[in-house]
């Protein structure tokens, strides 16, 4: 008899409610994958679901209650679904081991488990060898698993900092190891969206983004032979959009145009995936508008090239520990982007530290009047559990 497990991530539908896309649970499958390596693991634990999308409550907490364990993939999309399904998991089945991780849960907060009783173990940063080791010690106490806040009926066990991943060799692909072949085959008219990671880590400490909180600061990267395969899988299987999860595509010039290579070549074999999105480096420019001109000659449908600038405030980028492009650099951006035929949109925040009418103003006057006239996309500052500007503001 093997014990149970469930993983719980889901998120939005995406796009239009005709296309019924939807994300594969990417990080609750890298964790799982890894797991898996271990013989005991495999041996003694089978996965009963994969939750991908928001079902009624009422209805997944009573499946998910059967389960030795439930482990929640938690971000700020699905944070309060999470948790009222933990909740309701609880109470169904007080045995069942529920362990959250991801980026939204507070793991500086002190009354996290007053808070939130029903959790007992809050997996903190990055979760493939803290979430292997407590299927490891299953059953037995988890006090020297390094990585974990524990329930101590209500007041925190904190283990410490598990190590970093140094070599991302060790984790093997969700996609290609299986762990997702059973939700695709099961939801055949599902358009699945996939999320590539070729690398972890940003080199910035923006206090708005929890990104160097969770992984730290220095660029660890996959093989290439991995990323490759993961590509043709997106392709062979269908799926409609592919994200591109580094924090800085383009950061690494040679490499990521042998990417872009690999996923052209797959498109015009395959036919997909048909829509791409990522997150640019920030001072890299004309290596990442060369890049994002070649999706344009490909055929595909990208966001263009877009500028992340935050605010053009020196106050504020000092308050959010940001650096942007001399000013003189911005503008020959959009003079290139111009020249070459590549739409480029700016991204502002709106709400950080520092920031006033008067300041958010002149951000746009300097935008017009450096030349930007494709697009100036608007965020809101959000307050994320784990970022700086979070827990020092």
């Amino acid at each position: 008899m093997k014990y149970t497990i469930a993983w719980v991530q889901p998120n939005f539908q995406q796009g239009p409610k005709e296309f019924n896309a939807y994300y594969l649970p990417y990080s609750a499958g890298v964790i799982w994958s890894y797991a898996l390596t271990d013989p005991w693991i495999k041996e003694h634990f089978e996965c009963t679901d994969m939750i991908w999308r928001r079902d009624s409550v009422e209805e997944l907490a009573v499946k998910l209650s059967t389960n030795d364990v439930v482990a929640f993939s938690t971000y700020v999309w699905n944070h309060q679904y999470n948790y009222t399904v933990a909740r309701r998991v609880r109470e169904l089945n007080p045995k069942c081991l529920i362990i959250v991780g991801g980026p939204e849960p507070s793991i500086t907060d002190k009354d996290i488990f007053k808070d939130n009783p029903f959790m007992d173990l809050v997996i903190k940063k990055e979760g493939e060898l803290t979430f292997h080791n407590v299927l490891e010690n299953f059953g037995r106490p988890y006090n020297e698993i390094a990585g974990l806040l524990i329930n101590n009926n209500g007041t925190i066990i904190d283990t410490g900092d598990a190590k970093r991943i140094d070599d991302l060799s060790i984790l093997p692909s969700p996609y290609l190891t299986g762990v997702f072949d059973k939700l695709v085959a099961q939801n055949p008219a599902v358009s699945w969206a996939g999320t590539l990671e070729t690398n972890r880590g940003c080199p910035f400490q923006c206090t708005f983004c929890d990104w160097g909180s969770l992984t730290y600061n220095k660029v660890k990267k996959y093989s290439m032979e991995k990323i490759k395969a993961e590509i043709e899988w997106f392709s062979q299987h269908r799926c409609g959009s592919l994200y591109i999860a580094d924090a800085n595509f383009g950061i690494f010039p040679e490499r990521d145009n042998e990417i872009v290579d690999c996923i052209i070549a797959n498109v015009e074999r395959y036919g997909y995936p048909k829509v791409f999105n990522m997150t640019w480096a920030k001072n890299k420019k004309d290596d990442v508008v060369a890049l994002a001109r070649r999706w344009i000659d490909a055929g595909v449908l990208s966001p263009g090239f877009t500028m992340s600038v935050q605010s053009l405030d020196e106050e504020v980028l000092d308050n959010i520990k940001r650096q942007n492009m001399d000013m003189n650099k911005i503008e020959s951006m959009f003079e290139l982007c111009e020249r070459v035929g590549v739409p480029v949109n700016t991204e502002l925040i709106l709400g950080l530290p520092g920031e006033t009418p008067a300041s958010w103003r002149h951000n746009f006057w300097r935008l017009f009047d450096a030349g930007n006239h494709t697009g100036i996309d608007i965020y809101q500052a959000q307050m994320l559990e784990n970022a700086e500007m979070n827990l020092t503001q």
